[in-house]
């Protein structure tokens, strides 16, 4: 016979957790496969006792709270990590290899990775970006901006376009300079030589599309391209940056593959602490997130390698202990729990 009735359904949790680890809570990356996850939270108990009215005071010293579990992806960069500042991952680089004329589609301000990246995980090197009809050179933080993902990808952004005119009829496009005018703009608190801009509008077909700035001045835009008529002005937008959105770019660059990854130690004494954290999601997609603050591994690693017929892999054991982060606030020093799951 049953003695009680379950009070809080949504609380016995299923299943297991990512494991995930970082220099911060923003920057944490996914080690991957794991078995037998924990955590853990211990102290010491310490007692004040008085000689006639017994236990005065109740608390705690040394809190530590931990994450670990086995390893089943074993590799350099992962252990790295977990032992920055005592070991060192690295990789062994490969020969450069240049990329010509990689499709690319930029749409909007989404990010758009290489096909390749370096073994090291750092920017691709060498990067020109293009039309398709390889005419026009793109600029970078113009036209484009650059960034490098947690996974090491290099990645194109179409650079926000910002608004230099926006539907104003009082632009003149003129042939005899190549120029754009507008006595009300300021053009030169945003323009410099070598941007272009997109300009739409022009009832002349030639006074639209991608120009580069030769000039710009508070009332004029000077730009190299040759503007063959004088079109009459209907509603005019002009903005910073040539690539619009969903266009297809030519990405050039050179990018150094490695040859394998490499993990070094001896020497080095001082752990830098990382944040460790797991998380457990139900079938109702919720979350049952445990953050550790600053912690460092509890002991060596142990790499024990089964027999050439055994169906396990090889397993690699890690325990990473927190202490109190004293730049946090106090009661939040040492780790977090956040219960989505948890709806009663």
């Amino acid at each position: 016979m049953s003695q009680t009735a379950v009070q809080h359904a949504e609380t016995i949790r299923f299943g297991s957790a990512k494991f995930e680890m970082g220099a911060t809570a923003g920057t944490l990356v996914d080690v991957g496969a794991i078995r037998n996850g924990a955590f853990e939270y211990t102290f010491d108990k310490i007692e004040v006792k008085s000689d006639n009215a017994g236990v005065i005071k109740e608390g705690v010293i040394n809190e530590r709270a931990a994450l670990g579990g086995d390893l089943m992806e074993i590799n350099a960069t992962n252990l790295g990590s977990f032992y920055t500042g005592v070991l060192t991952a690295g990789t062994s680089a490969g020969a450069p290899v240049l990329v010509t004329n990689e499709d690319v589609t930029l749409t909007g301000t989404t990010e758009a990775a290489l096909a390749h990246k370096n073994g090291a995980g750092t920017e691709v090197a060498s990067i020109s970006v293009k039309d398709q009809s390889n005419t026009t050179t793109y600029v970078r933080d113009c036209d484009y901006v650059v960034n490098v993902a947690s996974n090491g990808n290099t990645e194109l952004t179409r650079a926000y376009p910002a608004a230099i005119v926006t539907a104003q009829t009082d632009i003149s496009a003129e042939n005899v300079d190549s120029s754009f005018n507008d006595a009300s703009s300021d053009f030169a608190t945003i323009l410099a030589p070598g941007d272009h801009i997109y300009v739409t509008g022009f009832t002349a077909p030639a006074d639209n599309g991608t120009f580069t700035v030769v000039s710009a001045t508070d009332a004029k835009i000077v730009v190299s391209e040759t503007i063959t008529t004088e079109g009459a002005a209907a509603s005019i937008t002009i903005v910073r940056g040539g690539i619009t959105s969903g266009q297809v770019v030519h990405a050039n660059y050179t990018y150094t593959p490695s040859t394998g990854k490499t993990l070094k130690g001896g020497g080095l004494t001082q752990f830098t602490a990382r944040v460790c954290r797991f998380t457990n999601t139900n079938a109702a997609g919720k979350t049952f997130v445990i953050t550790v603050y600053n912690s460092t591994p509890d002991g060596g690693i142990t790499i024990n390698f089964p027999a050439d017929d055994a169906e396990d892999p090889a397993v690699c054991p890690i325990k990473m202990v927190g202490t109190c982060d004293t730049t946090l606030a106090a009661g939040g020093q040492l780790f977090e729990v956040v219960d989505s799951q948890d709806t009663a």
